[in-house]
């Protein structure tokens, strides 16, 4: 297994290289909160056989790839054979293209992915107990999903942009999420999928649009996640690792 400190340290060096062309833009901001996110991962992560479901094309596979002895990664769009042309080493990992539902794996896994995809499912509950029985026994789930009452949100409703901090905006609708999660609807449907909760941590603490932050320094955006552990219920994004109960 690899030092935290070299985990560190490859995903800085991932995400820096990921957003080169996009400063000032959302995706900059993105890559940052992505950062934020696999920093918490890292500390849970076996890193042994990993599954990945979903690559978000650009920086989580390649991340994964150096963290991992083995990868898998199981999608239902092929973004991942275009990415292998920018970084050869993601040419160790299995790509299969499928709906995750439908995949059906040989071996059992250390680690499973859903970063930024459970938003994404229509029952959710089914999927979670499905992929259940992939983990190995000391495996774990990681989990990150966006956040109804991050600050951000709240100030939307606030400001009259949002009715409701669980209403769908056009970000949600573009990027093709069905709900937005709050801690305790995950936790809800990780305990129906019986799941035991390893630990569940909100992730950047944002109080601007994406589009905001980019124009800002990153030292600001480094700051605010920081401070994470103070607003944990209101933070941008939430983390949970899980394993069978």
């Amino acid at each position: 297994m690899l030092k935290n400190k070299i985990k560190i340290k490859i995903l800085n060096k991932i995400i820096k290289r990921n957003q080169k062309g996009f400063e000032n833009t959302r995706r900059y901001a993105y890559l940052n909160t992505k950062r934020y996110c696999y920093e918490k991962i890292s500390s849970f992560f076996n890193g042994k056989n990993v599954l990945e479901l979903g690559s978000d094309g650009t920086a989580t596979s390649s991340i994964l790839v150096r963290w991992s002895k083995e990868l898998t990664v199981v999608d239902m769009e092929d973004k991942f054979t275009e990415q292998i042309k920018s970084d050869k080493k993601l040419n160790k990992a299995q790509f299969i293209l499928s709906k995750w539902e439908e995949f059906k794996p040989k071996k059992k896994f250390s680690d499973i992915l859903l970063t930024d995809s459970l938003e994404h499912i229509e029952h959710p509950i089914e999927l979670l107990k499905i992929i259940k029985s992939w983990l190995k026994k000391d495996g774990a789930l990681h989990i990150i999903v966006p956040n109804a009452l991050s600050l951000h949100r709240l100030l939307g409703v606030e400001m009259g942009l949002l009715q409701s901090p669980y209403e769908l905006n056009e970000n949600d609708i573009g990027s093709g999420h069905i709900k937005v999660y709050d801690h305790e609807i995950l936790k809800a449907e990780l305990k129906k999928a019986e799941y035991s909760i390893v630990s569940c941590q909100g992730v950047q603490l944002k109080l601007n649009t994406d589009i905001q932050l980019a124009n800002l320094l990153d030292s600001f955006s480094d700051a605010t996640n920081k401070l994470s552990y103070l607003f944990n219920e209101n933070c941008a994004e939430i983390y949970i690792c899980c394993k069978n109960q």
